[in-house]
């Protein structure tokens, strides 16, 4: 069944605005928009909306405040907000009504403009008109979506650089050098039986060569979008009723985990979002590890555990500061084998100043380490905990200081498969098959297109589903 996100013929709508926000806007793109508004919508401010006030008008939203009729019966206040043709987000007129109101009264908004004419929006399809509009490349469009869910400050700075063109800038170049060293060939080819000479084989074959360098240096300079997308790690470990529900719950900033005096209350891996000053992570807290597992719940309890600790980026460690023996700890400790150690000393509230410290140069030394002493009942420690976390998560991201181009696992597809083919034409050409060099050439020029202009090379919409389906409906 064909998609309806590529018929752009018909005028969509959608809510743009989170379900939970009081303030709802409602976004409607395509030829009948103009006329839709001015069904639903009386307009308090003159000139009316299709009114010609020059080009230069044209490039700003006009704004007006109006009555907006929800249904027969029902009108409240409302901002409309007209961006027209071409200098629209989507390149068409494009209207977002503002209200301050409920679900209720939005559905029955909604149900109205569907009985006008207009058809629900598809996920990303007002990014997708954009793209079909020509007012984004296909990079820049896959942008738009990872901007909305970037869950660090990498992903959002990558993101913006991809959004920038920068990737389009850079393709475009390499497809001219492509398709005027292809022009040659064919041109060398169509007149093979005269005395003419487009370009010698050596020359060509170098220039594709030096094309074929800057391609390896795109693939070997960029970042792997994916690898700012996941979010981090952080395992918190240590002996049963060590304070890891306790630290998780204060981390977390709600009650995730069961806490309890008593041994053993955690069972299961359980997790949640932390939020921190430049990135979220994944906060996880484990069964207690043992030395011995006493039935087969403990024995799944700490295989997974250890199994997670292992993967994650970042290990916060804990130790009951208040105890006298440490013993199980050291045994613990060695189980555990982390990218990266934070020791925390946990329940300092516990044990007055002087043999806290004295306690804590004991942990020092035992485990050859600096503890952090923390306490969940006076949160002391715990910003301080929060922003070694955010510095070793920070720390772990491959990201080099010159920001690159980010590249997304399609667009590397693109470009391997663009060398590959450079490369056998390099082959077909050093072996006098000029026609198959011409062929491969082909063949990398639209591996190169796929990256931002895929539609010139008739891309299947199956892959344009794949890359908008991502997006949220309003998008």
């Amino acid at each position: 069944m064909r998609d309806t996100r590529y018929d752009i013929s018909n005028t969509i709508v959608a809510v743009s605005s989170p379900t939970s926000d009081q303030r709802v806007i409602v976004r409607i793109t395509g030829p009948e928009t103009i006329e839709v508004c001015t069904q639903v919508c009386r307009v308090g401010i003159s000139p009316p909306f299709d009114s010609a006030q020059g080009e230069e008008s044209s490039c700003r939203a006009k704004t007006r405040h109006v009555d907006l009729t929800v249904d027969d019966e029902l009108k409240i206040d409302a901002q409309l907000y007209l961006f027209r043709t071409p200098n629209s987000y989507t390149g068409e007129d494009v209207a977002e009504i503002h209200a301050y109101t409920n679900f209720a009264v939005t559905e029955t908004l909604l149900s109205n403009l569907l009985d006008k004419g207009l058809r629900m929006a598809e996920p990303g399809e007002f990014t997708a008109r954009a793209y079909l509009n020509g007012k984004l490349g296909l990079a820049q469009a896959e942008a738009v979506n990872e901007i909305i869910v970037s869950s660090n400050e990498y992903q959002l700075a990558a993101a913006e650089k991809l959004l920038s063109g920068d990737l389009g800038k850079t393709t475009a170049k390499l497809q001219a050098g492509l398709m005027d060293l292809l022009s040659l060939i064919e041109a060398g080819l169509d007149f093979s039986g005269e005395d003419i000479e487009f370009i010698t084989r050596d020359k060509a074959v170098k220039r594709l060569a030096a094309i074929k360098d800057q391609l390896e240096q795109l693939l070997s300079g960029s970042i792997r979008y994916e690898s700012v997308i996941d979010l981090p790690a952080v395992g918190i470990a240590g002996a049963p009723n060590a304070g890891k529900s306790s630290l998780l719950n204060k981390l977390l900033g709600k009650e995730r985990s069961i806490v309890s005096h008593q041994h053993k209350t955690t069972r299961d891996v359980l997790s949640g979002i932390c939020n921190l000053q430049h990135c979220r992570c994944v906060l996880f807290d484990c069964a207690g590890l043992l030395m011995e597992a006493e039935d087969i719940l403990d024995e799944l309890a700490q295989q997974a555990a250890i199994e997670a600790l292992k993967n994650s980026n970042v290990v916060v460690f804990c130790v009951d500061a208040s105890k006298d023996d440490w013993s199980d700890d050291t045994a613990i400790r060695k189980l555990i084998e982390p990218k990266c150690l934070v020791p925390v000393a946990t329940k300092c509230d516990l044990l007055p100043k002087r043999t806290l410290a004295c306690h804590l140069a004991g942990l020092n030394e035992l485990f050859s380490a600096d503890f952090l002493s923390v306490s969940v009942e006076t949160g002391a420690g715990i910003e301080f905990l929060r922003e070694i976390i955010n510095q070793k998560l920070t720390e772990k991201f491959e990201i080099p200081q010159v920001a690159p181009i980010a590249l997304t696992a399609r667009h590397r597809k693109a470009v391997t498969e663009a060398i590959e083919q450079i490369g056998e034409s390099v082959d077909e050409l050093n072996a006098g098959n000029d026609e198959v060099a011409a062929m491969m050439l082909r063949a990398a020029y639209q591996a190169v297109s796929d990256i931002e202009q895929p539609a010139a090379v008739n891309i299947d919409e199956q892959i344009l589903g794949q890359i908008f389906n991502r997006f949220c409906i309003g998008k």
